[in-house]
């Protein structure tokens, strides 16, 4: 084990940093789950339980897709320091009875780093981490004020030779908080589109890891290996969001509490500076963001395109998504 020593810890401090803040608190199982996808997100804060109604939308709270009145392709690419990527592809289906359906691709990877022992000699291989969710989701609006979702999961990590598999649930609500007043009252007040989104995530997540494949590659082909069992922390969170002077402005904010960590806000806003052009600002756990998102229609089809800037969190560079939204 000694061989490899360097060259797993300077991949396991590449894929956890973004997730460890600067007092410690982090470096779990599948830290790239608590990193905001997308770019109209990741725009907001982070912020997007109580939004989630496109592409983006499978990744953070499905029960947000029910009122989907058209099909949505959705993709990301996020560039982070370290050689570290991010992406996503979804796509979601409207259904009868106010559901949807969809499948989800997300995908979080570092490049490669080259082995070496305790002394720093290089060993004469590489080491890299690739880590894949495919997911499946349904959404259902059951009352004017009530949708649920519900989002399966199969997980794949690689690392070394070695490849962990698991499998995960995550379930979510979302309240529509203006159906509780009458119509008439509905369309007067100040504040439209209150939304109250309440999520459980990452149910049943434990990555089962067996070091056999590497001791055979590299150390000696007899050697027995061993099993680590790495739980993902499970996360529950709330998150509101509204509109205000005549649905220009969106403003969002959630918190997220996993069993591991501490409590996370995130809060941020979304401005519709004009009606194809869209400006975003907002904070996540010690990051702030910013990005723009322009939608434009061609014949029947409607496609947006977002970019949002992430600073860095401890000083490990910044991130810079993008996002494609088509509904067709």
């Amino acid at each position: 084990m000694k061989h490899s020593l360097a060259g797993i810890i300077a991949s396991v401090l590449i894929l956890s940093s973004a997730a460890r803040a600067s007092n410690g608190d982090g470096g779990y199982a599948a830290p790239f789950f608590q990193i905001p996808m997308g770019a109209r997100p990741t725009g907001l804060g982070g912020a997007y339980l109580g939004v989630s109604d496109d592409g983006a939308g499978p990744l953070f709270n499905p029960a947000g897709l029910a009122d989907l009145s058209r099909p949505v392709l959705g993709t990301a690419y996020r560039s982070l320091s370290l050689d570290r990527v991010m992406g996503y592809v979804t796509v979601t289906f409207p259904a009868r009875g106010q559901a949807a359906v969809g499948l989800n691709w997300l995908y979080a990877g570092s490049g490669e780093v080259m082995a070496r022992d305790q002394n720093g000699v290089e060993l004469g291989h590489t080491l890299g981490m690739a880590s894949h969710a495919f997911s499946a989701l349904f959404a259902k609006k059951f009352e004017d004020y009530l949708s649920a979702g519900l989002k399966a999961s199969y997980l794949q990590a690689s690392f070394a030779e070695m490849t962990a598999f698991s499998v995960s649930f995550d379930f979510g609500v979302m309240l529509y908080l203006n159906s509780f007043f009458g119509r008439e009252t509905q369309y007067t007040m100040p504040v439209q589109d209150m939304r109250l989104g309440l999520t459980v995530m990452h149910v049943a997540a434990e990555y089962r890891w067996h070091n056999e494949n590497y001791l055979h590659e590299f150390r000696d082909a007899n050697a027995l290996g061993t099993q680590q069992n790495d739980a993902v922390p499970a996360e529950v969170g709330v998150g509101g969001s509204a509109r205000f002077i005549n649905k220009k402005l969106l403003a969002a904010a959630d918190l997220r509490k996993n069993d591991k960590q501490d409590i996370v806000f995130h809060g941020g806003a979304e401005y519709l500076l004009v009606k194809q052009l869209s400006l975003r600002s907002g904070y996540s756990d010690k990051r702030f963001a910013a990005g723009a998102g322009f939608t434009f229609a061609f014949g029947k089809r409607i496609l947006a395109i977002d970019y949002a800037f992430s600073s860095g969190k401890v000083a490990e560079g910044s991130d810079h998504i993008f996002s494609l939204d088509l509904q067709f």
